[in-house]
């Protein structure tokens, strides 16, 4: 039977495919932390532009989801609110959440990249701290850790091209609902072209 030595264990884990394995999936498994965060704050902006248009075109339209409802009951509560100071900070939360959405994006497709050379650069290091003489364990386990930024790449590559688009015009799309909703509340005109 034989014996596992901790330094062999350990030097196998960093110059082998174990780290490099580890710290790639950290790196995806961030990535599928930052697609939920930022799908859940696109599908909120969605439910508010939606909700806003439906209320300038009709108050009688029924919301189809919850967060519609959600924030149809916000939007009663600022709509009969006594204290318009109240109200006013209200819509601004609002439109302080939608514009958050696109640093909210750059901020895990920033992340993802860091967290790939971070990777690498973490792989090098260990690497050279090796101090024997034979090259194989040295460069060898270099060209392992290069993988760490190519995931960390392909992840913020594919978290940008599913939301970077989307996300500017739903923000933009809910700016302008926002922007008249609060028009006609505050007892402005408007008109539904403006909505748009």
């Amino acid at each position: 039977m034989p014996t596992w030595r901790y330094d062999v264990c350990v030097e196998l884990f960093i110059q082998g495919w174990g780290l490099t394995i580890g710290l790639c999936s950290f790196i995806v498994l961030v990535f599928f932390a930052g697609w939920l965060h930022v799908h859940s704050e696109l599908s909120w902006v969605k439910a508010l532009t939606d909700q806003l248009g439906d209320e300038l075109v009709s108050s009688t339209v029924k919301p189809k989801t919850l967060e519609q409802q959600a924030l149809r009951d916000e939007a009663h509560a600022i709509l009969t609110a006594k204290d318009p100071a109240w109200a006013q900070k209200q819509v601004r939360t609002w439109q302080m959440r939608a514009q958050r959405l696109e640093p909210v994006l750059a901020f895990w497709v920033d992340l993802l990249r860091q967290l790939g050379l971070l990777g690498t650069v973490l792989g090098i290091g260990l690497s050279l701290m090796y101090t024997g003489s034979d090259l194989t364990k040295l460069l060898g386990p270099l060209a392992l850790k290069v993988w760490t930024t190519v995931t960390g790449l392909a992840c913020s590559i594919a978290l940008s091209a599913s939301f970077a688009m989307k996300l500017t015009a739903w923000v933009d799309a809910a700016e302008k609902n926002l922007e008249a909703w609060d028009a006609k509340r505050r007892g402005g005109t408007v008109r539904v072209e403006d909505v748009g």
